[in-house]
Formats: C-alpha cells, structure tokens, sequence
C-alpha cells in the first residue's frame, strides 16, 4: 500500500519549491528533479549488483495508514500532498521493476481511476508523461517498469493498465500455489508464476530471482510493511526513503493504525542502516487542506554506503 495524490488529491507543486538539503550539506535545491538526481542505475553499476528500494509516507511516529469506518487501510489525508507524491514518482521512473501486493490490484479493480496510479501514469496522457519521456530518453526499453506481485492467494485480476504493451509480470508465491490450476492459467495468460517458500514468499529467492534471473538492475517496493518486512528479513534492502510529516496520526488503539515496522520500532533503530540523506520542506499542503512541514530522508544499508 502507498500513498496517491493523483489530481483532485491535493495541490499542485509550484514551479519554484524548494528543499534545504540538511545532509550530507546544508544547501537548498528545487524539489522537482531531486530524486532524479540520485540517479539509481548509476549506483547499481557502483556497487557491481542489483539495487533494492523501497518508499514510504509516514508521521512523526511511522504511521502510514489508519483504518476508516469499513476498516480498510487508507493514508491519512493529513499526511497525503503532491510534492511526496512527486518524488515517490521520482524514484518509480527509475525502476526496471516495481513490486506490488495483491491488494493494490484489487483497489485499483474496486476503485478504477479513484485508486492511486503506479501502472500507467508514465504513459502518453497519463499523470506523469513527462517522466515517462524522460525514462525512454535514458535508455530504458519502456515508458513503465515491469511488474513483480507478490502474493500467496493466485486470486489476481489484472486490470487493463497491467496488461498494456510488453510489460512483464511476474508472481511469486509459495511452492504449492505455484502447482496450482489458477498458475497454470496466469501462465497461459502470458505471467510468470514462481513458487518462492513453503508457508510464504521467501525474499531471498524474490531478489534472487528478478536480479539474476530476469536481470533487472534498479527494484523498487511499492507496496506495504509486509514485504519490506520479508526484504528486511532478507537482507536484501539496500535503500529504504522515508518521507516523514512533521505531525502525529492520533489513534486510541494501536490495531487501527498500522507501522512501517511491527511494534513501534522506528526506521533510525535498524542498525544495518545508517541516514545518509536528509531534505526539510516547509509549509506544504496536504489533502486535507492543512499546511506542514516534511522531512525527506534516504536510509543506506550499511555495506552500501561503504562502496
């Protein structure tokens, strides 16, 4: 699950907005562009393997969604604004792959063009065209990322936008569903299913898979604290961005939030990880028509930063 802020989802971002980068060095930079200037491939190359990553939206206390009255998990409208929306964006752009869960495809089923759109906003006509432009520009064989879901129920429905053009999709799931009738039919329907684990996807074997396997050099986790749980099981995350709102989700049961990590643990307590970046943005509108500032910090994998 991640956040949108697709037009109708809050304000535009001016031209001119700004960013105080805090480190490595204090200086201010244009928040258009700023992730694109991290320049992920790049640093793939570097370090000689793939690159994982992962995104998220959170408050002060790493909240990132909240229950609503049908007790489905939605971002708060408190913490949603464009410019986060821009730099999670930023970062999609310079995937090869995205991974995805099961209930990100069931929302975009249920909601349609109401969903948040990480499929076909690259696109010509979509949302974010220009970055789609700037993707075939670099080198890259398409507008979009493939496609990686991971999943241990095969009650999939693809919407249309997944199935567009020669994107590929791969599913991982444990090693019995992968026998299973409803394989054989993804199959057919041209998806790559792979049994990853006996109870559950085995991260180990998910990276493993899309980095030698299907060759993919940037991965980035677009979906919730599940996966980026069985990565950091794993492993295998290399770069965890945190957009942090300076501001508390107020909640009287903690079963009606959830955590980017289980137990109130805080992304500063990994100890495989260390900030390496960190930008300040101020009076930013969010969804809910409020004004607050932002934090935008990028997490290294120790071994990482040491290359």
């Amino acid at each position: 699950m991640r956040r949108g802020t697709d037009p109708g989802h809050g304000a535009g971002i001016p031209g001119s907005a700004t960013v105080t980068q805090v480190l490595p060095e204090k200086k201010t930079l244009q928040l258009e562009g700023l992730y694109l200037g991290q320049r992920l491939l790049e640093m793939s190359i570097k370090i000689g393997r793939s690159l994982v990553i992962a995104d998220f939206l959170t408050d002060r206390n790493g909240v990132i969604a909240q229950a609503d009255e049908q007790h489905d998990f939605r971002v708060p409208p408190e913490l949603r604004n464009s410019s986060d929306w821009r730099l999670f964006q930023e970062l999609l752009v310079q995937a090869d792959v995205i991974i995805i869960g099961k209930a990100y495809l069931k929302r975009v089923s249920a909601l349609g063009s109401r969903a948040e759109n990480i499929l076909s906003q690259f696109e010509a006509g979509g949302g974010f065209d220009s970055l789609g432009k700037w993707r075939l520009e670099a080198g890259y064989q398409n507008s979009s990322p493939d496609l990686a879901i991971v999943s241990r129920s095969l009650d999939l429905d693809f919407p249309e936008a997944a199935l567009r053009g020669d994107r590929r999709r791969v599913v991982f799931t444990t090693l019995g569903m992968a026998d299973s009738d409803k394989a054989k039919a993804l199959r057919t329907s041209g998806t790559l299913v792979i049994g990853s684990g006996e109870a559950g996807v085995d991260g180990n074997q998910v990276i493993d898979t899309l980095s030698n396997r299907m060759g993919y050099r940037v991965i980035m986790m677009a979906t919730g604290p599940s996966v980026l749980e069985l990565l950091l099981q794993a492993k295998r995350l290399d770069l965890l961005y945190v957009t942090e709102a300076q501001l508390e989700i107020p909640f009287d049961d903690p079963a009606t939030v959830q955590t980017i990590l289980p137990g109130g643990k805080k992304v500063s307590d990994l100890q495989d990880f260390q900030l390496a970046h960190q930008y300040l943005q101020e009076n930013v509108a969010t969804q809910d028509g409020s004004l607050i500032s932002q934090l935008f910090l990028r997490y290294d994998r120790k071994s990482v930063l040491t290359r």
